[in-house]
């Protein structure tokens, strides 16, 4: 049995599934994955990647653990008519999901480079929660973090995954989520604890002094955000071994979006 932890997929499914297949990952075997959230948005095939791993999760539900990023919030809000829908279809790649619910729908083409409307966005919303019910309710109960206790059988030590990271200087108990799915600087420049945190939402070539190899580390700080989301690719890493594999992007088509920035609804 290995573990594997996984993130910021953004709806690179060949990629993903090439990942899986060059690291032998076997459930037959007892493999166990970790997506560290940002399964959706920018890429092509984020309804693949998405309701991929729900059905694996539901297959073996003590072997793929799926936690929330700020993606998938983004596409939960949408979904339920809060936030800014500008922001989250024009900025951050929600377009390319909503069209990859859409399939072959006609409405598509309206989330294909330009900011559909509103009577469009509800009309596609309604589509894809009547074609998808398990959608929404799968969104809202994804966690935020988990801790993953020390195994002192099979040599593994405690570890927190996070989509994002932490406020430093606050207990996990009194974390806000807004940090939690969207924090950058403030947790990797100033984290000093001894509990490892593997976390993503950064790339790693974007974490300061970078090595450009492998996952980002500096103390008890590991990063592992692939950039697959900016046509880079995705990084799985083996834990406790911390073994890693990087996977370029397979599907070169460049994603219509409006911008690729990533552009946040709140103050991280």
């Amino acid at each position: 049995m290995t573990m594997y932890f996984v993130s910021d997929l953004h709806g690179q499914y060949q990629t993903f599934v090439k990942a899986l297949e060059d690291a032998s990952f076997s459930l037959d075997r007892g493999d166990q994955l970790y997506v560290i959230g940002d399964m959706v948005d920018r890429g092509p095939k984020s309804k693949e990647v998405f309701l991929h791993l729900l059905e694996l999760r539901q297959a073996y539900p003590n072997q793929i653990m799926l936690l929330k990023g700020n993606h998938e919030q983004m596409l939960e809000d949408w979904l339920l008519r809060k936030g800014n829908p500008e922001l989250y279809l024009r900025f951050n790649g929600g377009d390319a999901t909503i069209r990859s619910f859409l399939d072959r729908h006609p409405l598509r083409r309206a989330f294909l480079g330009r900011m559909p409307s509103p009577e469009e966005q509800e009309q596609a919303r309604q589509l894809i929660l009547e074609q998808y019910p398990q959608l929404l309710p799968a969104l809202t109960t994804l966690p935020l973090y988990m801790e993953l206790p020390a195994n002192p059988g099979m040599n593994t030590p405690a570890v927190l995954l996070v989509h994002a990271g932490i406020r430093p200087d606050l207990p996990l108990t009194q974390q806000r989520p807004e940090d939690l799915l969207w924090i950058r600087q403030p947790f990797y420049d100033h984290y000093n604890g001894n509990l490892p945190i593997v976390f993503g939402h950064t790339p790693v070539d974007r974490l300061p002094g970078y090595a450009g190899s492998g996952p980002w580390r500096r103390g008890a700080l590991i990063g592992i955000d692939g950039g697959a989301g900016y046509q880079r690719g995705v990084l799985l890493l083996q834990w406790p071994s911390l073994q890693s594999q990087f996977t370029p992007v397979q599907n070169l088509q460049s994603v219509i979006t409006f911008a690729y920035p990533e552009v946040k609804t709140k103050k991280a």
